[in-house]
């Protein structure tokens, strides 16, 4: 996809910056920026976009993403509430040219040039990670600084952690047809759980039938009715694991017209049955 370069204020007092957001919902579009970023998800659900990888995020997801990873967030169409997130940002320089090389950083370098595809944590490594996140948003000076070095050691120390862009995903830096791609996202996460057309998402982004075929293909390695499967199934992974509906209730709820097509495409995107999937993560939890 391309994405829209998002110029961040630093105080140059600090060398990383601190935000907290609550909205009714996340507007930020599809974009990159220069910093690397650790996000936590204090509170809402929706659609995680990360390079060319599509997710689903809950309260308590930590993700870090490196320079310049496109990236974005989507609510649900059915979300009610208020959407909230903190989110650090830093230059790879930002305590002094070299400083995450130096010996001592040795893990923390490697963590950080790991996120280069971006990084989901999980496990008790997320809990003491989303735990320390909100912890720092009380902090100042050189507490927070503080806190923010064991973070990242704490996150460079794990094993629980999963690459979610391709390894080869190289981050196009242009900035063209952005706009047109986060037209097309929002379609697709409002509209995955009904009939939702390329014709229509087409006409979202002011294109032609076939020039839309093609752009899209382009900006995001799939087709259009690949990707829309991948949120579909997304979704419906999530139904699997936090409600007690039947696969075939799971299989409609989640946009699919037929049982077959669903089981289908969830075997190709989770390797293993709806079912199956639930059984193994009902006994691993």
């Amino acid at each position: 996809m391309k994405a829209i370069l998002e110029k961040i204020q630093h105080d140059r007092n600090r060398s990383f910056v601190l935000f907290e957001f609550q909205m009714g919902r996340f507007k930020c579009p599809f974009h990159h920026h220069p910093e690397i970023e650790l996000t936590l998800i204090a509170g809402s659900s929706g659609h995680r976009y990360v390079g060319d990888h599509i997710g689903r995020f809950a309260p308590g997801d930590v993700v870090l993403m490196g320079p310049h990873l496109p990236h974005m967030y989507l609510n649900d169409e059915q979300f009610s509430g208020r959407a909230h997130s903190i989110v650090l940002q830093f230059l790879p320089e930002c305590l002094g040219s070299g400083f995450f090389q130096l010996g001592e950083m040795k893990a923390v370098y490697g963590l950080l040039e790991k996120s280069r595809v971006g990084l989901a944590f999980y496990g008790r490594t997320r809990e003491r990670a989303a735990q320390a996140i909100t912890e720092m948003t009380g902090l100042d000076g050189f507490e927070r600084l503080v806190a923010f070095l064991k973070i990242l050691q704490l996150l460079a120390g794990t094993t629980e952690c999963r690459t979610l862009a391709s390894p080869t995903y190289s981050p196009s830096l242009a900035l063209y047809q952005g706009e047109r791609i986060n037209r097309v996202c929002e379609l697709i996460s409002m509209r995955f759980q009904e009939k939702v057309t390329q014709r229509e998402a087409a006409h979202v982004a002011r294109m032609s039938a076939p020039s839309f075929s093609r752009f899209f293909r382009r900006a995001t390695n799939r087709t259009f009715r690949a990707f829309l499967n991948e949120v579909r199934v997304g979704h419906a992974s999530r139904m699997l694991l936090e409600t007690d509906r039947t696969v075939s209730e799971v299989c409609y709820e989640s946009g699919f017209g037929n049982l077959s097509n669903f089981n289908r495409q969830f075997l190709k995107l989770r390797k293993v049955s709806p079912r199956d999937y639930r059984r193994k993560r009902t006994l691993k939890g």
